[in-house]
């Protein structure tokens, strides 16, 4: 089977390439960055974890009580700058993290710690649930998990952004990368709420609707248009096709071509079957209805999506 994503592996690197996440790491740290803090307060700083566009997130110790930790720090960038200051990432992190109680998302502290870096300069720094495991490019690449193991895992991102949803949030970045799971593929959680949108929030009343990482948004947000739950079921399809087909489902050899081929309804969605023979036909119907370009076509809901799932994943018991 293996060889049936041979030829997409240039691809995926392509989309890797864009996707700028922050838990789990799409790429090394660099030597200078990897000890900008020693501590966190309590926390150690031990190792880092992946870094972003938005910031670094380390692995931290608290060697008193045994207990370990994720901790993001901004990147100085987002407090120099007045505009980006404004958006306050971090700040609204913690806010629509304060509301969230669910076993699909990570866990943050509902505070933010100041704290000095090595060179005297004041970070700002987010506490959260540590997972010791990988986000999802890694198995999209290493393509290690079983039919029904993906169906599975789909079903649980499905419940979790569900439940996002029916709190009145837009993660609006959607993508491999800001999936986690354990070493041991019992947890999994979905991470980095920096861009998201609460309609609930007066915080985030003036933001801007792009964000995101572009070779997985909806045609909606690349458009900046107005932006509700149906868009990240879109972004969820693109995750979806390429946990099954084990590639991007545009074929553009560049982040801009694939951008005009998401927006293109002349550029035609190859069904995920035809790159992985082991996808069954209603698995086909299900991800190409996420990605129908015309929302209201789409899925209206992770509700929706899910029940289909759920009848799939019945089917093949």
């Amino acid at each position: 089977m293996m060889r049936l994503f041979r030829k997409s592996r240039n691809l995926a690197k392509v989309a890797n390439k864009d996707s700028g996440d922050d838990v789990g790491g799409t790429r090394d740290v660099d030597d200078e960055h990897q000890f900008e803090l020693t501590h966190v307060g309590p926390y150690e700083i031990v190792a880092p974890i992946g870094s972003g566009g938005m910031g670094t997130v380390y692995k931290a110790i608290d060697r008193a009580n045994d207990k370990t930790i994720a901790i993001k720090v901004l990147d100085r960038q987002y407090d120099l700058d007045p505009k980006r200051r404004k958006r306050d990432y971090l700040g609204r992190e913690v806010l629509i993290a304060a509301s969230l109680n669910h076993p699909i998302i990570i866990k943050m502290h509902n505070e933010i710690v100041v704290q000095e870096d090595r060179l005297g300069n004041k970070r700002r720094c987010l506490l959260m649930e540590y997972i010791d495991g990988y986000n999802l490019k890694k198995h999209i690449q290493d393509r290690d998990l079983s039919l029904k193991q993906m169906i599975d895992l789909c079903m649980k991102l499905c419940e979790g952004l569900d439940f996002l949803h029916q709190n009145n949030i837009v993660h609006r970045d959607v993508k491999p990368g800001n999936f986690l799971f354990s070493r041991d593929g019992r947890q999994v959680k979905i991470v980095d709420f920096g861009l998201s949108k609460s309609s609930a929030s007066w915080r985030t009343r003036w933001m801007k609707e792009s964000g995101g990482t572009r070779l997985y948004m909806s045609p909606e947000q690349l458009y900046k248009r107005k932006l509700d739950p149906r868009s990240d079921i879109f972004s969820f399809g693109i995750t979806m096709y390429e946990l099954f087909a084990g590639r991007h489902p545009c074929n553009g050899g560049d982040a801009r071509l694939i951008q005009k081929q998401i927006c293109s309804a002349s550029y035609r969605w190859e069904p995920p079957s035809k790159h992985n023979k082991e996808v069954p036909p209603q698995l086909d119907k299900i991800v190409l209805k996420a990605l129908r370009r015309k929302i209201d076509r789409r899925y209206q809901s992770m509700t929706e999506m899910l029940m289909d799932m759920s009848r799939l994943a019945q089917s093949r018991i």
